[in-house]
């Protein structure tokens, strides 16, 4: 109902005006978390009264629970009376309960209009200064670490003389660090530093790692690998956090624009992956190819035409120095991180630390959420098991016995370039299984959690297969040459780019389903004042997945730059094989381990456990 010019009631009776109420309600059904619900019943009641056209919106951002009332009719206004009439037109019921719109109706009257209006409206509906800073400290910062990431393998066994079955347990013992040093990361912020002196406090010897690294000198490398390693990990649970409590303090309220900032964070990481993994070996290799003796040239050039690596024709020097100069790229980018990061600290949330002492009643909902967790938990770990190799053993199988051309395209690639069909995969992927989760199964009855991570694991299961169908493909193929004055075995028989491409990308969507799904169940199943531990506990799972990884790869003997006698038993075709049929056994197993925590979650529900 609304009122026309002379204060008579109107229905909107006429199609159009008919039409237009209905669309408007449909499109802006008032809700406490519409960014423009202030708007909603000026749309969604027209009226032809201009001062309440021209009011409306500003008036009921302060007017609480205000009925409206007709004007005064039977005499003429003057302009005082006008503006009185706004103030009288709505009056307080903050006192006085509504006429319920059912009884009027039955009374034969029409349901008064209460404007009510959204308690956050006064808050902004944009991202605060703040997104700016996290956005592109978050980007230079991932971009950083992937990007050394993304050439360490191969500077240890290239540029160090590594064996790949120890410079493969070394990698995973950064990484189990790197999983697990979060953990310190956020006690140390709760306890003592707050989150944003905790970052910049071990941005400075992260800086420094990166620095150090460049050093060809195997103490440089493990001093370096620990400086990064606790950089990296205290920084990575606390950033999140601070911009979680920005939103929290800066737009309260605004849980739609906490997410849309969550997910801008979620792209700054990938694309600064994407571009660091793409960036860093092209850097190596332009150096190694302008450096490379005129004598062999030539050979290199031929070489390339056949699809190898031509950095096995450059001095160690070259190649060392090659080395320095690519990790230079990431040490800059930490510097250019900390920088805009530390420009921001006006703009992020006020931090108070506290010591907060776990209660009896807290400390028993830590254990039984725990116990409900436990196998799925100890399931994910043989998920990271088999997932981690795949920037060690992967690109050392793709460097000894695959063929570098890039398939219709004139041109070859590095061994560890292809690590950038993850992260571009992972920018493609997670907004497509969105949008396409919600609109095939809006109530999430084929889509289940359950059933996404079964698919992760399979999916994983079979993204190694492939490695491990390629290793059989080429085993048996080899034979010893003079190269350089030395006696080395080269394979004769290689595989198409296609096998690790494929490999790769597989291996994203078993990790899109499973990593993003388990970071969600995780966090829901757990209560509100355990959702951090809880999920530290599941990135746990990482470290366990990389501590199994310290004695197993050195079980690979695939590698052909190690000498015989420094290689594990186990061929490629087998030991991906072997580490496939875990993965395959872990999904068996969560079919059981999925139903039971199904069922004990709804039970938990009933029982009105949270």
């Amino acid at each position: 109902m609304c009122y026309g010019r002379r204060g008579r009631p109107e229905y909107p009776s006429h199609p159009a005006r008919l039409a237009r109420t209905v669309v408007s309600a449909l499109l802006l059904k008032p809700r406490a978390k519409h960014p423009f619900y202030p708007l909603s019943l000026h749309y969604a009641f027209p009226t032809t009264r201009p001062w309440l056209q021209s009011s409306l919106t500003d008036r009921s951002r302060s007017l609480t629970n205000r009925a409206y009332k007709p004007p005064l009719r039977g005499k003429r206004m003057s302009s005082m009376d006008k503006d009185r009439n706004v103030d009288d037109g709505f009056s307080e019921v903050r006192n006085q309960v509504p006429e319920p719109a059912d009884a009027a109706i039955e009374n034969g009257r029409a349901p008064a209009l209460v404007l009510t209006t959204n308690p956050t409206a006064s808050v902004s509906t944009s991202h605060p200064p703040a997104i700016w800073f996290f956005f592109w400290g978050e980007f230079a910062e991932r971009s950083s670490y992937y990007g050394m990431r993304a050439i360490l393998f191969l500077y240890m066994t290239s540029a160090l003389h590594m064996a790949d079955s120890r410079a493969s347990p070394i990698y995973s013992a950064f990484k189990m660090a790197c999983y697990f040093l979060p953990l310190v990361g956020g006690f140390i912020a709760d306890r003592w530093l707050g989150r944003y002196w905790t970052i910049v406090g071990f941005s400075i010897p992260y800086v420094a790692g990166h620095f150090i690294l460049g050093i060809p000198m195997e103490p440089a490398m493990f001093i370096a690998l620990g400086l990064l390693a606790g950089g990296s990990g205290v920084i990575k649970p606390n950033i999140s956090t601070l911009m979680g409590q920005t939103y929290d303090q800066k737009r309260p309220g605004q849980e739609r624009l906490r997410s849309a900032a969550f997910l801008w964070f979620y792209l700054a990481i990938n694309v600064g992956a994407l571009i660091s993994q793409l960036a860093m070996p092209e850097i190596r290799n332009q150096y190694i190819n302008a450096n490379l003796p005129p004598e062999v040239r030539a050979q290199a050039a031929e070489a390339a035409a056949k699809g190898e690596d031509v950095s096995k024709f450059a001095s160690d020097e070259v190649r060392q120095r090659a080395y320095a100069i690519a990790f230079q790229f990431p040490a800059w980018l930490m510097v250019l991180s900390l920088a805009v990061f530390a420009l921001g600290k006006p703009f992020y949330a006020l931090e108070k630390t506290e010591r907060h002492k776990l209660t009896p009643e807290e400390r028993r909902l830590q254990w039984q959420t725990l116990g409900r967790l436990f196998a799925i938990f100890a399931l994910i770990v043989l998920f990271w098991f088999g997932y981690e190799h795949n920037d060690t053993l992967w690109v050392a199988f793709t460097r000894d016995y695959v063929d570098l051309r890039v398939p219709f395209v004139s041109m070859t690639i590095a061994p560890d370039q292809l690590q950038f069909l993850n992260a571009l995969f992972v920018i493609i992927l997670v907004p497509t299984f969105n949008i396409l989760f919600a609109r095939l199964d809006p109530n999430v009855r084929i889509f289940t959690p359950m059933r996404k991570v079964l698919a992760g694991f399979l999916l994983t299961a079979a993204a190694i297969g492939i490695m491990s169908l390629a290793g059989f493909l080429v085993e048996g193929h080899t034979q010893q040459i003079l190269e350089g004055g030395e006696t080395v075995e080269v394979t004769t028989t290689k595989v198409s780019l296609f096998w690790p491409a494929a490999a790769y990308i597989v291996l994203t969507f078993g990790e899109v389903l499973l990593y993003g799904t388990m970071l969600e169940v995780a966090y829901a199943a757990a209560p509100k004042s355990m959702k951090g531990f809880i999920t530290a506990c599941f990135l746990l799972t990482n470290t366990l997945g990389n501590l199994l990884n310290v004695p197993w790869t050195t079980m690979y003997g695939g590698s052909l730059t190690d000498k015989a006698a420094e290689r594990g038993p186990l061929m490629p075709g087998p030991f991906f094989g072997i580490t496939a049929l875990v993965v395959v056994a872990a999904a068996v197993a969560f079919v059981f381990v999925g139903k039971q925590f199904e069922r004990t979650q709804a039970e938990a529900a009933a029982a009105g456990v949270t």
